[in-house]
């Protein structure tokens, strides 16, 4: 049992909760909830698809590296959410028990969860910008070894502290459980030094991409590319609405990390400069920082819905600006379209307009005597063909990529053709009595 004698009276027992503290927690407690179930359904989603084209056969040679990057981040914010999610017992219970299970369990959850969230959007950040701007990804084999170092280190970080200190290391520490105060130097080599990193470094490292996507964009039209512009070629578009939509990403990405880390940091830091924090801070910082989970479920989602929502498992070289957006469309990789349009026939005439005459083809004008498109006309008797032909390019990688596409190509194919003998009637039914028919 912790003799609490010996801790300051700032990370004793607190009972009752003072209003303000009350208050606070509740929202902290609210958005922590959010974050909880908002994660884990992305996270049981996540588990499924992988489960899933593994037993299809669908990723035998593994898994897309960003959709694992993000499956990562999704546990870290499980973890930090719990963290916030355990305030609830101090609201029912209307105290914070230093010295409890629960007291233990939120002081982990918080080192932990915090870390491994900023770890991994840092490292997202890393992984996007050799993925964009250098054209370059780990082996899949290292990136498997480096998933498991991150880990690691995570949980290392708080496994240290616990180690060096077993009886006092969790306590109250504020309006929640965390670090013992008197442990200035483990609260910041084994945290926030690292936390500080992991903002910073994300902030600069997506400064960098939105710079040079902005520069792509200004010199797409440059009639030569640069070795970098080529490199981009192989990795994803040249398409200058899809680079613009994913500068804009580059800002979104750390401005809500930041937005969401900071005011808790900058008050933990505050605190070991002697300064007294208030209540009222540390709820709406905690409000702020529970809120990273259903904030990146909800910017993941959407940002990145090409690789999260998609049926089939998105290539192991997927990794370009295609891969930022709201739809997927490269489901379709080219084709052709055949529209058939025709009009009802000239009751006067019963004829139709347009036929052939011994003089050639009757030209059907507009009432201003110019030129008309006929596919924008509808002419009486007269039918005509519309063809869309319908084309998407993308990088062509040995890891099946050319296998699925050639696959849907042939798909298609056999659809049109199908398509095409039920239309041989309709086509045979408009033809004259000379066998020539009456389309343009």
């Amino acid at each position: 049992m912790l003799d609490q004698s010996k801790l300051s009276p700032a990370s004793r027992t607190l009972s009752p909760l003072p209003k303000t503290l009350h208050q606070g927690l509740l929202a902290v407690a609210v958005f922590g909830h959010l974050s909880f179930f908002t994660t884990l359904a992305l996270f049981c989603y996540l588990t499924y698809k992988l489960v899933k084209w593994r037993i299809r056969g669908q990723a035998n040679r593994g898994y897309n590296q960003f959709v694992l990057l993000i499956y990562n981040l999704v546990l870290a914010d499980i973890q930090q959410s719990i963290a916030f999610m355990l305030t609830s017992r101090w609201l029912v219970e209307d105290k914070i028990e230093v010295g409890s299970q629960t007291c233990w369990a939120e002081g982990w959850f918080v080192s932990t969860g915090d870390l491994a969230s900023g770890t991994w959007i840092f490292a997202i950040a890393v992984h996007t910008f050799f993925a964009l701007v250098k054209g370059y990804k780990l082996p899949y084999r290292l990136f498997v070894a480096t998933i498991f170092a991150l880990w690691v280190f995570i949980f290392g970080m708080a496994i240290i502290g616990v180690v060096l200190h077993p009886g006092d290391f969790y306590v109250r520490a504020g309006a929640w459980c965390w670090i013992n105060e008197k442990y200035e130097r483990e609260r910041l080599w084994l945290h926030y030094f690292w936390i500080f990193i992991d903002m910073f470094g994300t902030i600069i490292i997506y400064s960098i991409i939105f710079i040079v996507l902005r520069r792509r964009i200004r010199n797409a039209n440059q009639p030569q590319l640069s070795d970098c512009e080529l490199r981009r070629v192989q990795s994803g578009t040249t398409d200058s609405a899809t680079t613009a939509r994913a500068a804009k990403y580059m800002i979104i990405y750390p401005l809500i990390y930041v937005t969401c880390t900071l005011p808790l940091a900058a008050g933990r830091m505050a605190a070991m400069t002697d300064r007294k924090i208030p209540f009222a801070y540390y709820c709406l910082a905690g409000a702020f920082i529970t809120s990273c989970g259903w904030l990146d479920v909800l910017l993941y989602a959407c940002t990145r819905r090409i690789l999260i929502f998609r049926a089939d498992p998105p290539s192991m070289n997927d990794m370009g600006l295609d891969t930022f957006g709201l739809w997927d469309s490269s489901n379709k990789y080219f084709g052709t379209t055949t529209l058939i349009e025709g009009g009802m026939l000239n009751d006067r005439k019963k004829k139709p307009l347009g036929h052939s005459t011994p003089d050639g083809p009757r030209r059907v004008s507009s009432r201003s005597g110019s030129m008309d498109d006929l596919f924008g006309v509808q002419v009486p008797g007269y039918v005509h063909t519309k063809t869309t032909v319908q084309v998407s390019h993308a990088a062509m990688h040995p890891d099946g990529d050319l296998e699925i596409g050639m696959r849907n190509l042939s798909r298609d194919m056999s659809r049109d053709k199908r398509s095409a003998k039920s239309t041989e009637g309709d086509f045979a039914s408009w033809s004259d009595g000379e066998g020539k028919g009456r389309f343009n």
